[in-house]
């Protein structure tokens, strides 16, 4: 009895040796002929490889034919061939990386071989001119990936090997636009930038009409949501399971849990709010706007726009790198931004049912290349696809900060009782001054005025003065407008209102009922004679102008609206 169990174990040692092995046994079955050279009528291709590099975990076509369109074959196999490495537990021995997932496209031509592993070949020993398979690349990490085939003509006459049924592939390590760069953990900045963030969608049914909702009312993009942050906050990162704020962001499109997580954070690890409107039926393609501040400690920025309808897909960036390595902030920057899966929903579809991912998985790609023909991305990789949108982030200015080391910081108390410490004074790097800039404390010679005709649950302060008329003097008339702001008040305080002797960094918000509901800034037409020394008044009308475009982020001076934004 030892001695059957013993031979088993030898005989399927054997067995699991022959298949593990690469090398194993490609003859043709019932073939005793050796494999002739390539005689180059026959070839092997992978479709939609580039420069022989593939991206991790899509989806490509490897496909024999025939050369001269007329020779065919009966038996074929396709092997898929990772690259070998040293063991980390034993470096005397070589382990083979995975090389990625072979299978058939046609089950009528095709099946999974029972000789050699990460194989495919022929279902039956019919003529054929070419025949194509998948092949899925390996994740990140995997290296190259050797990919031969075997072409059988009949039992004497096969070939093997050679470069036209060869071919080696490589990991394309060019990374696509929404991977973040690397983070610098050293940011030795000490000015503080202001930038501005938009995002432009793409998405539509001419760049992806694959499974495209019908109903041309229902797609849309949730709000622009995200944050200016330090190197410790994570609003979301591929490999980590998903908030709950980002799973109702991704699968409702509703970002109002994700904007109170942020906010919560909002001085510990997180210096801005990041808010811009979402856009859907007949506006999907204009852009949305958002300001955000990002200084020596908080240099890093993560938004996220939800896809709707869909599972539970976003677009969008995570820690992406304002400081960088020559210690200068970012001036500008677009990216193309493809789709992220949140791992809380199996939905293959914009508009599958809801189907519960149990357990949650973590945040990746959406599976590109799909087999399944009810995805929007069957067959089809990153490189072949449209960008679901772009988003673009511009410097607009810098604010002077003086450095100073961390003993050397004085601390003082904000209007709310919370203690900060602080060691430097704002001051606009645009503005000119005749000497040297010294900090005074708030004048008491200019009270903000409460507008009694605002509401206690809006207190405003009284409208400002009127500017001047803005426009061309054409026949010793300006034709043009005038305009006038007021502000919000928080605790007494006017939140927006630029004081370049504030010292104080304070963390008001203005309820959205109250930026949304009330009006902050008007707009009237103007005809006045134009002023005798006009000309000698260009500088006082240049500097309205950067006035304006300081209220009007990203406007021009005629603007019709102005919208809020927190610093």
């Amino acid at each position: 009895m030892k001695s059957i169990w013993r031979a088993f174990l030898l005989l399927h040692y054997l067995n699991f040796h022959k298949i593990m092995c690469f090398r194993c046994d490609r003859r043709p079955y019932g073939s005793t002929a050796p494999a002739s050279p390539p005689d180059g009528r026959f070839h092997l291709n992978v479709l939609g490889v580039e420069n022989h590099a593939y991206l991790p975990e899509q989806v490509y076509t490897a496909q024999i034919t025939s050369t001269d369109g007329e020779s065919k074959f009966t038996g074929f196999m396709i092997s898929a061939e990772g690259d070998t490495r040293q063991d980390p537990k034993n470096p005397r021995r070589l382990i083979s990386l995975f090389p990625g997932d072979i299978r058939p496209q046609k089950i009528e031509t095709a099946k999974f071989s029972d000789r050699c592993l990460y194989s495919v070949e022929q279902a039956t020993r019919t003529w054929k001119t070419s025949v194509e398979v998948f092949w899925q690349a390996p994740p990140t990490g995997h290296g190259c990936v050797t990919l031969r085939a075997v072409v059988v003509e009949n039992d004497e006459q096969w070939f093997e090997d050679g470069a036209p049924l060869t071919q080696k592939i490589c990991e394309d390590l060019r990374q696509p636009d929404d991977m973040s760069p690397l983070i610098n953990y050293d940011c030795q900045i000490c000015d503080e930038a202001k930038y501005e963030i938009s995002f432009t969608g793409v998405w539509s049914r001419n760049t992806h009409p694959r499974l495209y909702p019908e109903n041309v009312w229902v797609p849309r993009f949730s709000d622009l949501v995200g944050a200016s942050h330090d190197v410790d906050y994570l609003m979301w990162i591929p490999g980590n399971l998903a908030g709950e704020g980002m799973r109702d962001l991704a699968e409702h499109a509703n970002s109002s849990k994700l904007e109170t997580e942020i906010r919560e954070k909002i001085g510990d690890g997180v210096r801005t709010l990041i808010k811009g409107k979402g856009h859907g039926y007949r506006k999907m393609n204009n852009p949305t706007f958002a300001i955000f501040r990002a200084d020596k400690k908080n240099h890093l920025v993560s938004v996220a726009v939800a896809l709707h309808p869909s599972p539970d897909w976003f677009l969008g960036v995570t820690r992406f790198e304002l400081c960088q390595e020559d210690n200068t902030w970012l001036r500008e920057r677009e990216l193309n931004l493809f789709p992220w899966d949140a791992g809380t929903d199996s939905g293959v579809s914009y508009e599958s049912p809801n189907i519960e991912t149990y357990p949650q998985d973590t945040i990746s790609r959406v599976a590109m290349s799909s087999y399944d023909k009810k995805s929007p991305f069957y067959q089809t990789t990153m490189t072949e696809m449209h960008p679901f949108g772009k988003l673009h982030i511009k410097f607009i200015r810098s604010y002077h900060r003086e450095c100073e080391d961390e003993e050397e910081t004085t601390e003082t108390t904000s209007p709310e009782g919370d203690l900060e410490s602080t060691s430097t004074t704002e001051t606009p790097t645009t503005e000119e001054s005749e000497g040297p800039f010294e900090p005074k404390p708030p004048s008491s010679e200019d009270p903000i005025v409460f507008d009694q005709d605002s509401s206690e649950e809006c207190p405003m302060s009284e409208w400002q003065a009127w500017s001047s008329c803005e426009g061309p003097c054409d026949h010793g008339h300006v034709k043009g407008y005038q305009w006038r702001v007021r502000y919000h008040l928080v605790d007494g305080i006017a939140v927006e209102k630029y004081d370049p002797y504030n010292q104080h960094t304070l963390n008001l918000e203005v309820p959205k009922y109250c930026k949304n509901h009330v009006e902050d800034f008007q707009r009237k037409e103007c005809f006045e004679k134009c002023s005798e020394d006009y000309d000698e008044h260009e500088d006082e009308i240049k500097m309205e102008r950067r006035i304006i475009s300081e209220i009007m982020p990203g406007s021009s001076w005629g603007g019709s609206s102005r919208k809020n934004t927190k610093h």
